[in-house]
């Protein structure tokens, strides 16, 4: 009898999502998806408003990451209209950027990742108040972490959550020097922490190797959007494919992706999967994330950075395709992104009032992207001859994960019968591989300390034969 074993309500990202896990005609796993199930529509309601409202309305998309999607947004306004904006706008919008990564990285690897591996004691079995209790420490540098951070946020973007300063044409709000100075003063002052935490993600992710090796580690392409010569740079630049083998395959510019990457519909889920179009669906799958700018990246923005690079590299090599290693990842980003910011808070240049220039309005077609702190944001817009939105598609980091995600979960269960796919060590090994990815799928509507999956079998005649878990 052929079963599926869905593990419901796996929520945050765009809404609410699924892990089904397929078993075969011998009661074995055999193939697992991560199924987005709740229908949002934001590309179809963006139709019919005008396009320079883009920035202010897909900020709302998502609670944990507003910044990057204001930021492609007004990018991609710009780049419909061909707009230059001046030098400090483009500073502070990388600063208003990075705040966001920055806080974002924080609150992912101490709050929501970190009861998986801090205490190392095995996955899921603290939640954060456990966390919290055994390492005080490690919560006080986490909350200053996110404090600079959403300091950062609200003085450039003029809001803590949903920045509105990023127009396009450049910045509706210039900073003071006072301001530049209590900034950069937190910047200097967080740096430490944010080596810490790098040298903790360090020791956390060879634990986790240790325990679990070879997990999530199959090859896979990388996708990230670098600077020249594919210098490390989360604001922009162009999108760099990686292969398994870790040569540089294809290199393009954002707006023409629609030659480089397809879209293919999911039967059970609103998510499209991308993929690679010269390699087809079934092979052209990707990563996106820290995992992939840390391993495509040739140069970090700064000394501390380098040197954490080279550590990683050194120790794991190049590409790193273990999935369990985006946690050590994603704080050198974090280091990168407190580098970054104290360089462009010390140039004066960041204070001109120089920040605006005029956008003329009409029809046109424009694409950009972002390095969101999950991966490649891409926003793309059509516009009519009044600034009407005609079209709008965006792909957003987690739905260019899908293939990942598959395959991490599928890694921690194939050829698993149904009994021992529902146990709390399957299920715990297959919550770290999903968590690594940071898909925003813990966060906002978690239990303390765990994501709310639970088991439902269904046999192939619609029974529900066994459950585990609140459903």
């Amino acid at each position: 009898m052929s079963e599926a074993i869905r593990l419901s309500e796996v929520k945050r990202i765009e809404g609410h999502g699924r892990v089904s896990l397929y078993l075969d005609e011998s009661g074995a796993v055999s193939d697992a998806h991560f199924d987005v199930e709740e229908f949002r529509g934001f590309e179809k309601m963006l139709e019919g408003r005008m396009i320079w409202e883009m920035p202010l309305i897909t900020s709302r998309i998502c609670g944990v990451c507003p910044v990057s999607h204001h930021l492609a947004a007004v990018k991609a306004v710009e780049a419909m209209y061909d707009v230059k904006i001046p030098p400090a706008a483009r500073m502070l919008r990388e600063l208003l950027h990075l705040g966001g990564l920055s806080q974002d990285h924080a609150l992912h690897f101490f709050f929501l990742a970190g009861p998986d591996f801090l205490t190392g004691d095995g996955a899921g079995s603290k939640d954060i108040l456990g966390v919290i209790a055994a390492r005080p420490d490690l919560a006080l540098k986490a909350i200053g972490l996110r404090k600079t951070g959403q300091h950062i946020v609200k003085t450039v973007g003029g809001r803590a959550s949903h920045p509105v300063s990023a127009i396009p044409g450049g910045m509706s709000k210039y900073i003071t020097v006072a301001e530049r100075d209590e900034m950069l003063a937190m910047v200097r002052s967080g740096m430490d922490d944010a080596l810490q935490a790098a040298e903790i993600a360090h020791e956390a992710t060879i634990r986790l190797l240790d325990q679990h090796p070879g997990y999530a580690a199959a090859p896979m392409r990388f996708v990230a959007q670098m600077a020249e010569d594919d210098a490390f740079d989360l604001y922009d630049g162009n999108v760099v494919v990686m292969g398994p083998g870790g040569g540089v395959e294809q290199r393009f510019d954002v707006s023409e992706y629609a030659e480089y990457i397809s879209e293919r519909v999911l039967e059970a889920s609103y998510a499209k999967a991308p993929y690679l179009s010269a390699l087809g669906s079934s092979r052209g799958g990707y990563r996106v994330g820290p995992l992939s700018r840390v391993n495509i990246a040739s140069s970090m923005p700064g000394p501390r950075s380098s040197e954490l690079l080279n550590a990683f590299r050194t120790e794991l090599g190049r590409p790193v395709h273990a999935t369990l290693a985006y946690h050590w990842a994603r704080m050198i980003e974090l280091v990168a992104s407190y580098e970054r910011m104290e360089t462009l808070l010390a140039d004066d240049g960041i204070v001109s009032q120089d920040v605006r220039v005029r956008v003329e309005r009409g029809p046109g077609v424009g694409i950009a992207a972002i390095e969101a702190p999950r991966g490649t944001l891409i926003h793309h817009y059509e516009a009519d001859a009044v600034g009407r939105v005609t079209k709008a598609n965006l792909i957003v980091a987690t739905t260019h994960n899908v293939t990942s995600l598959d395959a991490a979960v599928l890694d921690a269960v194939r050829g698993s019968s149904r009994d021992q796919a529902m146990e709390d060590a399957v299920v715990r090994k297959m919550e770290l591989g999903i968590r690594a990815h940071d898909p925003c799928l813990s966060c906002a509507t978690h239990e303390v300390g765990k994501m709310p999956l639970a088991v439902e079998v269904v046999a192939s005649d619609g029974r529900v034969v066994a459950t585990k878990g609140a459903v």
